[in-house]
């Protein structure tokens, strides 16, 4: 399910400030470690919610000793996610159309996307995927850079998923079919020193 989502999600993260053929958007992200906190919608349900209670379902009947082991693995996997660490290299590829425009083709082939920039720090884009990690219908978002340490991004999703349950982690009644997704996330600046969190790259 994590990894399903997360390719979902990433149609805003990796395509929203995709094609422009103009300039760069501004500002460019201060280098360092940033903090993103989002949440999911669909079919109006937070399924991120519903994804740590189902864990936590799953955790209470496991024996203390796996339970605390699990526990770790899966808190470090969450913090992960949430954690990002850009450096200047990147905080400037993160501006450049045609190198976010490559990143993007080969991430999400089965998207085609159309972008347009209203504005120096803010991008729009809309567009159809076709059985793009198990999603097809259209999609519409926004990228807003808020400042050099914050960012906003929206994403909205109209159309219909069918993955395995095996992949939803048992939440593919929820899920497949008719599906309407709305994400919202806002990234924000922490430190210059990313710590041990992995340096971010684009492929």
């Amino acid at each position: 399910m994590k990894r399903t989502q997360h390719h979902l999600i990433a149609c805003l993260l990796l395509t929203s400030t995709a094609p422009l053929y103009a300039a760069n958007i501004e500002p460019a992200p201060e280098p360092g470690l940033w903090n993103s906190d989002s949440t999911t919608m669909i079919n109006g349900v937070d399924m991120l919610k519903k994804m740590r209670e189902a864990r936590e379902a799953m955790l209470a009947n496991m024996p203390a000793e796996q339970r605390a082991m699990v526990e770790q693995m899966m808190g470090d996997a969450e913090a992960a996610g949430h954690k990002r660490c850009i450096t200047s290299e990147l905080a400037q590829q993160m501006t450049d159309p045609d190198t976010l425009l490559a990143d993007a083709q080969q991430q999400i082939p089965g998207c085609k996307l159309k972008v347009a920039k209203n504005a120096d720090d803010r991008l729009e884009f809309s567009g159809e995927c076709a059985n793009t990690e198990g999603f097809t219908g259209t999609m519409q978002g926004e990228l807003q850079m808020v400042s050099s340490r914050e960012m906003r991004s929206t994403f909205r999703g109209d159309g219909t998923y069918q993955v395995s349950e095996q992949l939803t982690g048992g939440l593919s009644e929820e899920l497949n079919g008719p599906v309407k997704v709305e994400h919202r996330e806002t990234s924000t600046w922490v430190a210059s020193d990313c710590g041990d969190v992995q340096v971010e790259t684009l492929n």
